[in-house]
């Protein structure tokens, strides 16, 4: 298949949507992915190219023939929705993978939006990319763009925020009056289940930090490009639909591990040493009281803690 047409922002004209390329980091996905490819299949504005990144080929590689079948033209005139595959490493996080199709599309010459999108992600309207291509055409190119995520019952998920100073440092969340807004909302951070941006109009690229394996990714990303004055919007408009938890089929003692590191390296790098070490403490507290009833969940967690509080990795 050839590669993608180096794209410039200058060649298009303000008012047409901007092209898309969207990103799916998939691991023991296969269940879920061939509604998403349905979806992506019947959207009027299609994406440029729909690139998954595979953190499972060695266990359980993904098969994209279903993925064509599904998304087979459903217009008139037929459109195919081209789908690429691109082999990560076996138990790479969501940022790796993230960073692997970054990294391939700027090898091609890719200088235009990328939609991250969850693997287990619907975009039931059919005008979904042309909704979220429209506002991108109106946003800074160095936007970090987060859409309103909605459960299988129609609720706003934990999709953007604020961070705090103290303990409660994650809990202003936007609530579902947001979704009435008219215009897009400044967040402190944006859900990785939707978000769009334009790596290439960051200085270095935008990038996911790779020390943050399971979790947080997200919330470290738009700090740190907010702080370089990246602006952070959360859209009520587009919506996706999420069914949470049907992504991935990671053991539950490797989410606990990788989530832990993740949970207290946010809290060094973006909160008082204070609520760290209070955190900490309580998290080590709690662990040691189930450790009798649920010997696994613990030690995984206690697992954790350790390379957490360890050498911090070079942020990018």
């Amino acid at each position: 298949m050839p590669p993608l047409q180096p794209l410039s922002a200058a060649t298009d004209p303000p008012e047409s949507p901007p092209p898309l390329v969207v990103v799916t980091v998939a691991y023991h996905s296969e269940a879920v992915l061939p509604a998403l490819a349905r979806d992506l299949a019947r959207q009027r504005h299609r994406p440029q190219l729909w690139l998954l990144v595979d953190n499972s080929p060695l266990v359980a590689p993904l098969d994209l023939e279903p993925l064509r079948t599904a998304s087979r033209p459903q217009t008139d005139p037929p459109a195919n929705l081209t789908i690429r595959c691109l082999a990560g490493h076996e138990g790479d996080g969501f940022g790796v993978g993230c960073n692997r199709a970054l990294n391939q599309l700027a090898s091609e010459g890719w200088d235009g939006w990328v939609w991250l999108l969850n693997p287990d992600t619907r975009l039931p309207g059919g005008n979904e990319l042309e909704q979220l291509g429209q506002q991108l055409a109106q946003l800074p190119q160095r936007s970090l763009v987060g859409t309103a995520v909605l459960d299988d019952h129609g609720g706003l998920e934990a999709s953007g925020g604020w961070i705090d100073p103290g303990l409660a440092f994650r809990s202003r969340r936007l609530e579902a009056t947001a979704l009435a807004a008219g215009a897009p909302l400044a967040v402190d951070w944006l859900s990785g289940c939707s978000l769009a941006l334009r790596p290439g109009a960051h200085k270095p690229p935008a990038r996911f930090d790779p020390a943050f394996p399971l979790y947080y990714e997200d919330m470290d990303l738009c700090l740190r490009l907010s702080a370089r004055g990246a602006p952070v919007l959360w859209l009520p408009q587009p919506s996706v639909r999420h069914h949470r938890g049907q992504g991935s089929s990671a053991g539950e003692p490797l989410r606990r591990r990788l989530s832990t590191i993740s949970y207290l390296r946010f809290l060094r790098r973006h909160c008082p040493p204070w609520v760290l070490l209070l955190r900490t403490l309580r998290l080590l507290a709690l662990t040691l009281l189930r450790l009798p009833l649920q010997p696994r969940r613990s030690l995984a967690v206690l697992q954790g803690i350790g390379p957490a509080l360890g050498p911090d990795p070079i942020q990018p």
